[in-house]
């Protein structure tokens, strides 16, 4: 328990902020500038496997949810390790305080404000989300319905919320292993979970969207990232290790990370491919997390030295939420402008500009709306 006294009751990752950031980046990359790229002439090449690598929001996706399983599994070990128990109450307070107001605020604006505005100019069409699901944060599934039932005109504003929904289900059940099981069942009961969703997977491993929205496919990611957090925790060993890595190390598992990212398609070319290769994905992802997290050694690769994403990593859940809400605004504007999208300036520059329009919301969100309930958060913190 001594090491955990150390901690002084603060836990705070620095280098994850970086990580939140870039994976943000990813999806914000996703919606607002892959459209263009269809306009570059080039089919093939190091520039456009580059633009696909930083445009691709499926995999900020899994980034999100590795680290949230990292994080949230770490805090509430050492929690239990340093008062004995768990407070629920407390830690579903601060996930509340932590995400409902900006969702809700998100959720209002999806189904109530936007589809007043376009009917209030005549513009009709999309909608087709049922606010029920999202309410109640269910909205993968019904998200997996309109796939399933080609229903394609879904508005990203309403769409986006899938991932949140996810991390809610997460967090309503995760922190009952650590509560009320004896700690020597909590690998058990992790690599349980992680096992399941593997099965889950391979059972629907032709349908793409079972396997990239379904809770229990998704769960892998968060088990993983559990799973690390376990060992770093419990295991001497492995948080000496992780603590002392080397540049070495560190370049290491970026290069396997970005090995099993371009040599997706070929590695995992078979029946269960699409269902298992997340599994090595997501292990790669949680090396790199656990290494950046727990890391005393000041390399270069020490993503703390990336102030860019160490300063902007607060408002990731901020860009997360609200890009989609400055994309609508770029597109409404490009209309009313009669600037079309048919070249790849036109889109790049108005994907830019959504970009750029992002960043300035969101640090507005978070600065005058968000950080009042953070600080609300704060006093049901039992670890700061």
């Amino acid at each position: 328990m001594s090491k955990y006294i150390e901690l002084k009751q603060h836990v705070y990752f620095e280098n994850l902020d970086s990580i939140r950031f870039i994976a943000a980046l990813m999806v914000l990359f996703s919606h607002a500038l892959s459209e263009s790229y269809v306009f570059i002439p080039i089919e093939y090449s190091v520039v456009t496997t580059f633009l696909n690598l930083v445009s691709n929001g499926g995999l900020g996706v899994s980034i999100f949810f590795v680290l949230s399983g990292f994080l949230i599994t770490y805090l509430l070990i050492v929690e239990r390790e340093t008062k004995s128990k768990i407070s629920l109450g407390n830690f579903y307070m601060r996930r509340i305080l932590r995400i409902w107001p900006l969702y809700f605020a998100v959720i209002i604006f999806a189904f109530v404000a936007y589809p007043l505005a376009k009917s209030f100019i005549g513009i009709k069409g999309e909608g087709f989300a049922n606010i029920m699901y999202h309410m109640v944060f269910l909205s993968n599934f019904d998200l997996i319905h309109m796939k399933q039932t080609n229903i394609d005109a879904i508005p990203t504003s309403q769409a986006i919320n899938w991932s949140v929904s996810i991390e809610e289900q997460f967090y309503l059940f995760w922190p009952l292993i650590f509560a009320f099981l004896p700690k020597k069942m909590w690998l058990f009961s992790i690599l349980s979970v992680i096992a399941i969703s593997i099965l889950f997977r391979m059972q629907n491993y032709e349908n793409k969207d079972i396997l990239y929205f379904h809770t229990l496919s998704v769960l892998l990611d968060l088990g993983i990232g559990g799973l690390f957090a376990f060992l770093v925790t419990q295991k001497k060993q492995a948080e000496e290790f992780f603590k002392n890595i080397s540049t070495r190390t560190h370049c290491l598992f970026f290069v396997l990370f970005f090995g099993l990212i371009f040599y997706n398609q070929e590695l995992f070319d078979f029946k269960y491919g699409l269902a298992i290769g997340r599994v090595f994905i997501s292990f790669s992802i949680a090396l790199i997390i656990t290494a950046q997290a727990m890391t005393t050694s000041n390399t270069f690769l020490n993503l703390k030295n990336f102030k860019l994403g160490t300063y902007w990593g607060k408002y990731t859940y901020s860009i997360y939420l609200l890009h989609p809400i400055c994309l609508t605004f770029s597109d409404v504007c490009s209309r009313v402008f009669n600037i079309p999208m048919v070249n790849f300036i036109n889109t790049f520059i108005w994907g830019v500009l959504a970009i750029v329009l992002t960043f300035i919301v969101s640090k507005i969100s978070y600065d005058y709306y968000e950080s009042y309930f953070i600080r609300l958060k704060h006093k049901f913190s039992i670890l700061k």
